[in-house]
């Protein structure tokens, strides 16, 4: 997933006989060129976030671009022009410049002031915007929702309250899906001005003041909009939540002495103050009277203020509501908007716009949500199993807010980041996915941009202390660390994405970069490499990586996004010296020279034009070694869309063991689409096929390896395959299991607030027979992307350490085995060996129930358990000898004089606790 290659453009042009033909983009791929950063079609409509539409354009070279005579056009869904404006000055070096469209019906904010001006009236949600030089060729392209113009894959389509927008360092691939997220509009002009909101349509003469005092309740109602909408009201309450600064600009009233039990319609209410200095808000707790203008403003009751008074009689005080948690859905949860609550325990479930935004998802209860595909069954039935639960996420989830409007990336870098900096940035505390929160303080309930908010009563930044926070957590880092040393087994096998590691640099071979908030280079954006630009980059990168996999320590480990040398470089010479580096830093590291790792076949057995990252294998050379060249499954269905999958048998060092295959495998990600195959709806997102069809090519060439057939083998890396979906089906038709799904193993990834598992470890029949332990090793994927070596700097906080937390966005997996001896000296098989097709212990495609959390010890076998006595652990093992004797009735079992445990079904072998299995092997050496 974290992989997206860079393709031909593939700009739509088939439009209708009416429409305009449109030229085929040329974007500038090196990010040599102007792109367009941001677009917005909803302003001034209902619930709109902005006054006009607007485009915005973003430099992300290192010198100023002239645009005088550049345009930018708009086309309709259908692909008709809407209209052109052209452009003149230039934008900065990593600046911005904002071309405002047409206004709507006067709802929303006003825009920054723009750089230049339009009729264009884009759609809300569905269209194409056009960037064109002073050739009139265009250079860069979006469409969203149903558009005929577009890069690759049309983006989401937007909303009155949704934009579309690249990330801060105005990555383009290509693909207008991959590249552009619907989230809450930032629009930013040359001057870096980001929106300064303005009281609600200040042109409008007043309305007479009104006559008596007005409940809130009757101002909210109780359906989605007030009753009283564009009425002049006076009320009066409770001060329960103040922002004066941070861009809400406002402050929440409830209804004095109410908060005991929830009602039907909502006591609480937000004032809006507009450009008011904070010496004209009220206190916390004060009782006020408010006169203003009732509104809906992004599906949120408000009103604008043009009077705030003190009462003289202070009201009742306001008694926190105690809730649990939120109702599902929005009419449920409507009475509670702008109450004061009091919630009871929730889980952080997405914590990636905390780089930006200050806002972290939260599931209410113990457990974050898991990603449908990882639990259940593909399927576009509304009834079904996987669409229920995608329903029931949206309708739990709930974001906890930072009471600020502002954009840590784009306009806010100076100011530490909430939550995870505390105390004058004094404290630096991870907030990971999965950690389970208290409320320490109560919190407003709140509505915008399309999501219920908890908002904390004040303003929270990094420079906030930490006892103020609305919440509280245990820092889980410490438990996660050692967390993976417990894989049982006598031998270990791990997969582990390691997030485009290069030593070929940016600042070597050329190209564009991310950049942090002083302009500094750190990552590449377009170029011939991926990962570091800079070699302090590199260097942060690395010590993460190295303490991950020394960290990881499996005896055999395959990894995925490393540079393949020969592709960057043209010299089939250099293909492995990106992993050769990475080994010898290992060794460094461990302080021995443990590590080793599988070189690159012949020049002949290597694809011709391979991508830029590859798949690779490193082992401990005191355990196993290598045993032949490598194998690279060459296969038209990976070219241009994955990494081929490179296959090695080793050979454990220890006298008379078997031997075992591992492939390591990059399928197809899910993000933009190749070969037309376009998500669905049934929960695979893009490129399902694609991934079917290269599953099957792996066991196309492995059925073809005649003397791999009766070994162990396990088929390992990123899948971007969530355990129930079908590529991974393909292999379970074919007898191969998911240990990691037996063992109850975490996931492995998390996407929008979604947690699953697309890095497997997968164990062929042989290979399920010798099974003894699995687990995922959380260090990655539940971490804020501000711990990521790519991210040091954006923020005025340094959060980079040389920890192994956040090393890459995927977590590694390791597996735990225990191999028989080798019987290929002369010994016959007896056909009762082979493990049966359907083995009673192969978990089902769909649990009834989802996972427990990770014990902190495996549970033991009844008679075998951990605190089992000598004599009790011998009692055991010769009970289940016994009983293995009665159930398989193999002559002379109890002899024990030849393999005994290659005389053991696989299946049965797989189930045997681990003392059994030591007991037995030691028998037979």
């Amino acid at each position: 997933m974290s992989s997206r290659r860079l393709g031909a453009l593939a700009l739509a042009t088939a439009l209708s006989s009416a429409a305009l033909a449109v030229p085929t983009a040329t974007a500038a791929t090196d990010g040599s060129a102007a792109v367009i950063s941001e677009v917005y079609g909803g302003g001034g409509n209902k619930g709109a976030a902005f006054t006009h539409d607007f485009i915005e354009l973003y430099n992300p070279t290192d010198a100023p671009i002239d645009l005088t005579g550049y345009t930018v056009e708009y086309f309709s869904a259908s692909g008709n022009t809407g209209g052109k404006v052209g452009l003149s000055g230039t934008i900065a070096p990593h600046g911005y410049f904002l071309v405002q469209g047409a206004a709507g019906n006067g709802a929303g904010e006003a825009l920054p002031a723009p750089d230049a001006e339009g009729s264009l009236n884009m759609s809300g949600s569905k269209g194409s915007v056009q960037l064109a030089d002073t050739t009139g060729t265009p250079i860069d392209a979006i469409g969203y929702g149903a558009a005929s113009l577009k890069e690759g894959t049309a983006a989401a389509g937007l909303s009155n309250a949704k934009s579309a927008s690249r990330d801060a360092a105005g990555t383009d691939s290509d693909d207008n899906a991959a590249d552009f997220t619907t989230g809450t509009p930032t629009p930013t002009n040359s001057g870096n001005e980001a929106p300064a909101p303005q009281p609600e349509n200040p042109a409008e003469p007043e309305q007479p003041a009104p006559e008596g005092v007005t409940a809130i309740a009757d101002i909210q109602g109780t359906g989605a909009e007030s009753p009283l909408k564009d009425q002049t009201v006076a009320t009066e309450g409770v001060v329960t939540g103040v922002w004066s600064q941070g861009g809400l600009n406002g402050f929440t009233i409830q209804t004095g002495g109410t908060g005991a039990e929830a009602t039907d319609a909502s006591q609480a209410i937000f004032v809006y103050m507009g450009d008011k200095p904070a010496d004209q808000y009220p206190d916390l707790e004060d009782s006020v009277a408010v006169t203003g203008k009732v509104s809906e403003f992004y599906g949120s009751t408000q009103l604008t203020a043009s009077t705030v008074t003190q009462l003289d009689t202070p009201l009742e005080k306001v008694t926190p509501l105690k809730v649990d948690q939120l109702p599902d859905g929005n009419e449920a949860r409507e009475p509670f908007e702008h109450m004061l609550i009091q919630p009871g325990e929730h889980t952080v479930t997405n914590n990636y716009a905390l780089n930006q935004y200050g806002e972290i998802g939260l599931a209410p209860g113990k457990e974050a949500f898991r990603q449908p595909s990882d639990i259940f069954s593909p399927s576009t039935d509304p009834n079904s199993d996987i669409q229920k639960l995608t329903k029931d996420n949206a309708d739990k989830l709930v974001t906890l807010d930072d009471g600020r409007t502002r954009d840590y990336l784009k306009t806010d870098q100076n100011t530490p980041l909430p939550y995870i900096a505390q105390d004058d940035a004094h404290t630096i505390k991870s907030l990971r996915t999965t950690d389970t929160v208290s409320f320490q303080h109560p919190v407003i309930v709140g509505f915008s941009h399309e999501q219920w908010r908890f908002q904390p009563t004040t303003p929270v930044t990094g420079n906030t202390a930490g006892a103020d926070l609305p919440i509280s957590w245990e820092n889980s880092r410490e438990a996660e660390l050692h967390a993976i040393d417990d894989v049982k087994g006598e031998y270990t096998i791990g997969a582990f994405n390691v997030l485009n590691y290069f030593t070929s640099l940016g600042e070597e071979l050329g190209g564009s970069a991310y950049t942090d908030r002083e302009g500094n280079k750190v990552t590449v954006n377009r170029g011939k490499t991926r990962g570091a630009y800079t070699q302090s980059a590199l260097a942060d990168q690395e010590r993460k990586i190295v303490a991950a996999i020394n960290g990881l320590d499996a005896d055999v480990i395959g990894l995925s996004e490393i540079e393949d040398g020969y592709a960057v470089t043209g010299g089939f010479a250099q293909r492995d010296k990106a992993l050769k580096h990475l080994t010898e830093k290992l060794n460094e590291a461990a302080g021995s020279d443990k590590w080793a790792f599988v070189p690159s076949p012949s020049k002949d057995a290597v694809p011709d034009s391979p991508d830029v990252i590859r798949t690779a294998f490193i082992y401990h050379k005191d355990v196993v070694k290598p045993v032949g060249e490598s194998r690279i499954f060459q296969d038209d269905r990976f070219t241009g869309t994955a990494r081929e999958p490179l296959a090695q048998e080793f050979q454990p060092l220890k006298e008379g063991e078997e031997s075992f295959v591992a492939v390591a495998n990059h399928f197809k990600s899910k993000g933009s689409v190749a070969k037309g195959d376009a998500d669905s709806g049934d929960g695979r997102g893009n490129n399902p096929n694609v991934r079917n069809a290269q599953a099957q090519a792996v066991l196309d060439a492995l059925h073809k390896q005649e003397d791999w057939k009766d070994k162990p083998l396990f088929a390992l890396g990123d899948f971007n395959t969530y355990t129930h979906e079908t590529a991974l089906d393909v292999f379970r038709n074919d007898g191969f299991t998911v240990p990691a799904e037996k063992y109850g193993a975490d996931p492995s990834y998390q996407f929008s607030g979604l947690l699953g598992t697309l890095d497997h470890v997968l164990a062929n029949k042989v290979a399920t027979g010798t099974l003894d332990d699995a687990q995922v090793w959380n260090i990655n994927a539940d971490e804020p992307v501000a711990f990521e070596y790519s991210r040091r700097n954006y923020n005025i906080v340094d959060f980079y350490d040389d920890s192994p937390f956040r090393a890459s966005d995927h977590d590694p997996v390791k597996v735990g085995f225990t191999l028989g001896a080798d019987d290929s000296a002369g010994q016959p098989d007896d056909p009762a060996d082979d493990p049966a097709d359907d083995p009673a212990d192969k978990p089902s495609d769909e649990p009834s129930d989802k996972p427990e959390d990770k014990p902190s010890e495996k549970p033991g076998k009844p008679g075998f358990g951990s605190n089992s006595s000598t004599s009790s652990v011998g009692a055991g093992i010769a009970a289940a000898i016994a009983a293995i004797a009665g159930l398989v009735a193999i002559p002379g079992f109890l002899a024990v004089t030849g393999n005994l445990q290659k005389a053991i079904p696989a299946p049965i072998w797989g189930m045997l606790p681990q003392e059994v299995k030591n007991f037995i092997t030691s028998l037979q050496r």
